[in-house]
């Protein structure tokens, strides 16, 4: 006797449903921090670039290089330049100066996330004064979104396992006992099954050893399910729930489609409405 089984749809459908979904947000968080925020960035700073102020169109996106990004203008403001030249040994020399009068002046330090506006007064600086303005979203909130990713990557990666296992679930039973997903139980350690749910599975206990084991069999798993409960029973002499439920559930809709017909037939002999 060989009876073979491969996977029912159910737990593969259920496994994959919950892979794509998981796996779904870790590739829209990947997608915002690669593609999407930096789009944005780039249309922002184009507009504000070809505005009359302050920019007026004297800068290109394309010729920017990454910094200054929020967390270089903190490091200017943690260190309290006094003077240009502390400012220029942080930041470099800056994009854009517009002047403002007499020995005044605004420096622009300009990259791909934003720019740190540095007003100038005779060479003399006050770190107060300093701001930056991001075009859009600074680096670190563009490098969140992989951070982020790593939340519903890690348990996507576990169903996407799940769903390989229950896809790949083969299940044999031959004449020394069953081998499920790749694990021979023999029928000579199989103890008893027992415990059947109505919702469709039924515990195969076993030996190992010295302990007992249990191995949940489940129609949503396993495909030829109700004819691999059967081939135990009868190899172990198990009494089989499984058939007995399905039977009972047969002999009760029996009975009441019985009692339905007896109660039409009532009302047709009394002259009354069958329905």
């Amino acid at each position: 006797m060989v009876l073979k089984s491969g996977p029912a749809k159910a737990e593969r459908n259920w496994q994959l449903l919950r892979t794509v979904l998981f796996l779904g947000f870790a590739a829209w968080f990947v997608y915002d921090g690669a593609v999407r925020y930096p789009a944005q960035n780039r249309r922002e700073a184009e507009q504000q670039l070809a505005a009359p102020e302050p920019f007026g169109g004297r800068l290109q996106y394309a010729d920017l290089g990454e910094p200054p990004t929020k967390q270089d203008y903190q490091r200017v403001v943690d260190a309290k330049p006094t003077t240009a030249e502390q400012v220029h040994e942080l930041l470099g020399k800056p994009q854009y100066v517009r002047t403002e009068g007499a020995g005044r002046a605004i420096e622009f330090f300009v990259g791909q996330y934003g720019y740190v506006a540095v007003p100038v007064d005779n060479g003399r600086v006050n770190a107060a004064s300093i701001v930056f303005k991001p075009w859009k979203r600074d680096k670190s909130i563009v490098q969140q979104q992989y951070y982020w990713a790593i939340v519903p990557l890690i348990p996507g990666l576990y169903f996407l396992w799940r769903t390989y296992k229950a896809a790949t679930l083969r299940v044999t039973i031959d004449d020394e006992g069953m081998v499920y997903d790749g694990q021979r139980i023999a029928f000579a350690d199989m103890v008893s099954l027992r415990d059947y749910s109505p919702k469709g599975w039924i515990d195969l206990y076993y030996r190992v050893g010295e302990r007992e084991k249990r191995l949940r069999l489940d129609n949503e798993k396993v495909l030829r399910f109700d004819e691999i409960v059967d081939a135990i029973c009868k190899a172990k002499g198990f009494r089989n729930e499984v058939r007995e439920y399905a039977e009972e559930k047969a002999r009760q809709k029996a009975e009441e489609e019985a009692a339905a017909a007896a109660e039409d037939a009532e009302r047709k002999d009394a002259g009354g409405d069958p329905r």
